[in-house]
């Protein structure tokens, strides 16, 4: 039975054992033996494991049935999504990262001692990558341009969206912008997790406005371009790498805008940033000489607004994302975009 990445993600929340791989279950609890029982962001669970190291199989008609009401209910919720063609890219990233055993970021007392320390979680998660190329020349803005793009898919399924009084989930993006021919792009979509998931920017920023992590997020959005390139900071750690990329990637902070060419983009839904690769020369011909590379690298990206002031302390994790092994036969080939889909534009 195949398993689409969105039911493999609920199934994830139901039957949750980090590190392990999906094994068959023994459920004790009455609303997970009805059918009923929905994913929870605690790690309580009714569901006992049995683990494949420990020599259990995979067969379970419980488990058979709960993956098999997960697909009709997928079937049922995002019509649009499950009617796309195969995503190659939905192999090549994940939501898990081990960021919390190798990054360390400011503390509280930074700006006078210099101290760091480990961070909390994230505070949105990545829900969907994209990988496109295009032979015509980048695509600025590609989440909101492109309707192919995994937010105007998410906007085209919305059909109630309007009549529910709410605003729309907010998503943040970031793309890497390669030179080409062929010219990749590598979208990564975020959205508020935890307690904060299904929130707007305004709902976000309200709920966080005396928080340093709500301060920092504020200043920045509402910034003006100086102000957000002075901030905007990425650290990548090479979890598998040749030896020729650890050389020339290491784990360190990079304000972003002191080495490229960024460009921000917004709507009432959607906050997203390109980092133009080919605007730093040397950036430009270390990727034209390293990009065989990426077919065999694993890499935890990491993005942070970064604090000026007292406080805007302890720094937080915006967002955390692992790419893995993303290769020329990766990305989706796009074609250029007609006048039509042009005028069209999505919600920005």
């Amino acid at each position: 039975m195949k398993m689409g990445p969105q039911v493999q993600e609920k199934l994830r929340y139901l039957f949750r054992g980090k590190g392990r791989c999906f094994a068959r279950p023994e459920v004790h609890s009455p609303r997970a033996r009805d059918g009923n029982d929905s994913p929870s962001d605690t790690n309580d669970t009714d569901t006992d494991y049995v683990t494949a190291s420990e020599g259990q199989g995979y067969e379970s008609d419980e488990f058979d049935r709960l993956l098999t009401r997960l697909q009709s209910l997928e079937a049922e919720e995002h019509p649009v999504m499950n009617a796309d063609p195969p995503d190659a890219a939905s192999k090549h990233w994940s939501a898990e990262c081990e960021v919390q055993d190798w990054l360390k970021v400011r503390g509280p007392n930074y700006l006078r001692d210099r101290r760091k320390q480990a961070p909390a979680p994230a505070v949105m998660e990545c829900v969907k990558v994209d990988v496109f190329s295009f032979d015509d020349g980048p695509c600025a803005n590609v989440a909101n341009a492109r309707p192919e793009s995994w937010l105007n898919r998410q906007r085209a399924a919305r059909t109630d969206a309007s009549a529910s009084g709410r605003d729309e989930p907010w998503t943040f993006v970031f793309q890497f912008m390669n030179p080409g021919p062929p010219h990749v792009s590598i979208a990564l979509y975020f959205r508020p997790a935890g307690r904060h998931a299904g929130r707007s920017l305004r709902e976000l920023l309200d709920a966080e406005e005396e928080s340093p992590f709500g301060r920092a997020l504020a200043r920045f959005v509402r910034g003006d371009r100086k102000e957000r390139d002075a901030r905007f900071k990425m650290v990548i750690a090479l979890m598998e790498a040749p030896w020729a990329l650890r050389q020339t990637v290491p784990r360190r902070p990079v304000i972003l805008g002191k080495k490229f060419a960024l460009s921000y983009h917004e709507g009432d839904d959607y906050f997203a940033i390109d980092l133009d690769l080919s605007s730093s020369k040397f950036a430009e011909r270390v990727y034209r000489s390293l990009k065989w590379c990426s077919k065999h690298s694993v890499e935890e990206i990491v993005l942070m607004i970064e604090p000026h002031e007292d406080d805007e302390l302890p720094e937080a994790v915006l967002v955390a994302a692992r790419l893995s092994k993303v290769g020329d036969e990766t990305p989706r080939r796009l074609p250029p975009l007609t006048m039509t889909a042009l005028r069209g534009g999505g919600g920005g």
